[in-house]
């Protein structure tokens, strides 16, 4: 695993700040917020151009996993951005290319993961990147989904909205052992509404039990979800929902996009990231922000103090616009 927030390089500085629930949200330094109403957002200072951190973070993964030069050039990349010019060196190798909004990474991961477990190929590099800029910005901005306290609330009775942050990761799938393993996966779509989430979280609470049915597991399993939760009203009540549905007790849930940020496509893989870490360490980071217990989210978040982990399996959920929704259910090595 490679990755880069405005935490910091590398999954130990991603978990030691998500325990902490120090977010990263600072005034924007990058482009011009004079005429924005929302300035903060988590940026990393030490951020090149996005194409030299994408090809740096296939690199580091790549050598993390023990791979040749030549086993990397060989090795399929699927890659998730938000437009092909942004990394036109990576764009070019890519066996595939996901611009599916806040999915495009865990799609990706989805994608990758079945394509192995069918023995179509033996090992893949997933990447996905965004580093906050202006367009994108501005157009969140103009839609007033932005928090204008300048704080992410995830499930919080009293939440605002999201900020938005930088995410650079790179990952390497392979069959056989590793530091922790894909188990499940889901996908389904809402066919509800072009933004807003269907309100009983049906195409959410399909995703994860496709998940666990791959898996071959009962929900009893879970001990931990990071939730795709935005600190959006209808977003995050959706998804309570949907958990709700699945899971007959209470689960432990965090955000985390809480402290990072929402890394549009990229968000996923630094989530999955975030994820294993947890699992792997034992330690499950905080739900940053919240303040006051919503009704219409009635579960068991994280709020005061990290936990440990119940058990080995955990979920990573990501929503999109237009309905997508993904599951992703990894136990660590």
């Amino acid at each position: 695993m490679s990755v880069l927030s405005a935490l910091g390089r590398g999954p130990e500085a991603q978990l030691a700040a998500a325990l902490t629930g120090a977010a990263a949200f600072t005034e924007v330094r990058r482009f011009d917020t004079a005429q924005r109403r929302v300035t903060k957002a988590a940026t990393a200072n030490s951020a090149r151009s996005l194409e030299q951190e994408l090809l740096d973070a296939v690199t580091t993964a790549c050598a993390d996993a023990g791979l040749t030069p030549g086993q990397r050039a060989t090795t399929p990349l699927l890659l998730a951005v938000h437009g092909r010019c942004e990394a036109r060196a990576l764009a070019t190798r890519a066996a595939r290319i996901y611009t599916s909004a806040c999915v495009s990474a865990s799609t990706a991961v989805a994608d990758a993961t079945a394509l192995i477990s069918r023995g179509a190929a033996d090992r893949i590099i997933v990447a996905a990147g965004y580093l906050v800029e202006s367009d994108q910005f501005a157009l969140f901005d103009a839609g007033r989904a932005l928090a204008d306290d300048g704080v992410v609330r995830p499930f919080s009775r009293d939440r605002r909205g999201l900020l938005l942050g930088d995410g650079v990761v790179a990952v390497v799938l392979q069959a056989g052992e590793g530091i922790a393993e894909v188990a499940g996966w889901g996908r389904a779509g809402d066919a509800y509404h072009p933004c807003r989430p269907d309100p009983a979280g049906r195409g959410l609470a399909t995703a994860i039990e496709s998940a666990l049915d791959k898996a071959g597991l009962p929900p009893e399993v879970v001990g931990y979800i990071n939730a795709n939760a935005t600190g959006t009203g209808f977003s995050d009540a959706s998804e309570a929902a949907a958990i709700r549905r699945v899971f007959a007790s209470d689960v432990p849930v965090s955000s985390t996009k809480a402290v990072h940020g929402h890394a549009l496509e990229a968000s996923g893989l630094l989530e999955l990231v975030l994820t294993v870490q947890a699992l792997r360490e034992g330690k499950l980071p905080v739900n940053a922000g919240f303040t006051t217990p919503d009704p219409d989210c009635p579960l068991d978040v994280i709020a005061d103090a990290p936990r440990p982990a119940g058990t080995a399996y955990g979920l990573t959920l990501n929503a999109a616009f237009g309905g997508a929704n993904t599951a992703l259910l990894v136990r660590a090595g």
